[in-house]
């Protein structure tokens, strides 16, 4: 059974607990390998335990929704990267599921916990002003965005973490999880954004990991949203698997009419070139 392994005397403790009491939604951003989803895990259980009910918004799963035979077909994953046209298909409808779940359950009882990389269009909408029914929700206060930001060694440590439960997995997600060289690719990614857009003025092809370029990138990608950064300088010891969960009320997850309804509008609004050249600029505003 999953447990609280933050310190509640930490300050990853305290800005979570923060959260979990103000917040409607809560919406952890990065790449992967920086320490997402143990704390999806932490706050859900610290949620639970305020006698809030959960629901989680998870690429992964809200993608896979999305990935019917008939997709697929017209729009195929290369080389593991899924096609641009779903991307943007998945962005466009959790703007609108988000929307919805909050009319469905107004109450402070219901806490919505999500995760978004932003990396190639990969819910990159959720920070971007848009005038539709789910903006003033996603600009408010009530939706915070949270920003973990590892140390060198940290991530490093994380990074080793990942590459053993990958080997070893102890639950069916983790075998999913982006590989270290996965990791590195989205990082250096990142880093071009990052001198793209001045954070940076070194430019490399393979740039080491720095804290300072890597929440200075995700800041300003942040800017039109509410974001809290925790920096991370330990590791917390957990027992079984940080995608560990109890009694959650759900995932935000498209229904077959939903998804040929949301491709149906894409393709009649933009074609494949226009969706690629947008997705390739996912970082513009």
């Amino acid at each position: 059974m999953s447990k609280i392994v933050l310190p509640n005397t930490s300050t990853a403790y305290k800005l979570c607990d923060e959260l979990v009491q103000s917040a409607k939604i809560i919406i952890l951003t990065g790449l992967p390998g920086v320490g997402k989803s143990l704390y999806v895990q932490q706050l859900a259980l610290m949620a639970q335990s305020a006698g809030r009910k959960v629901r989680l918004l998870q690429w992964d799963v809200t993608r896979s929704a999305f990935e019917t035979p008939e997709n697929l077909a017209k729009y195929p994953e290369i080389e593991g990267v899924t096609h641009a046209m779903i991307r943007k298909a998945v962005g466009l409808w959790t703007r609108q599921a988000i929307a919805e779940w909050s009319r469905a359950y107004p109450s402070d009882e219901h806490l919505l916990i999500g995760e978004a990389t932003f990396v190639g269009e990969r819910l990159m909408q959720l920070a971007k002003v848009q005038d539709d029914s789910a903006e003033a929700l996603l600009g408010s206060e009530k939706t915070q965005f949270l920003l973990p930001v590892p140390s060198k060694a940290i991530r490093a440590q994380i990074e080793n973490k990942r590459a053993e439960s990958i080997a070893n997995p102890q639950h069916e997600h983790e075998t999913k999880d982006a590989p270290p060289n996965v990791l590195e690719m989205l990082w250096h990614e990142i880093h071009h954004v990052g001198y793209t857009l001045g954070i940076t003025d070194t430019a490399k092809d393979t740039p080491d990991y720095d804290p300072n370029v890597y929440q200075g990138t995700y800041e300003h990608l942040l800017q039109h949203r509410h974001c809290k950064t925790l920096h991370i300088d330990e590791v917390f010891e957990r027992d079984g698997s940080v995608y560990d969960l109890e009694h959650i009320a759900g995932h935000l997850k498209a229904s077959l009419k939903e998804v040929q309804q949301i491709m149906s509008q894409l393709e009649q609004e933009m074609t494949v070139e226009e969706v690629q050249t947008e997705v390739d600029k996912w970082y513009q505003f």
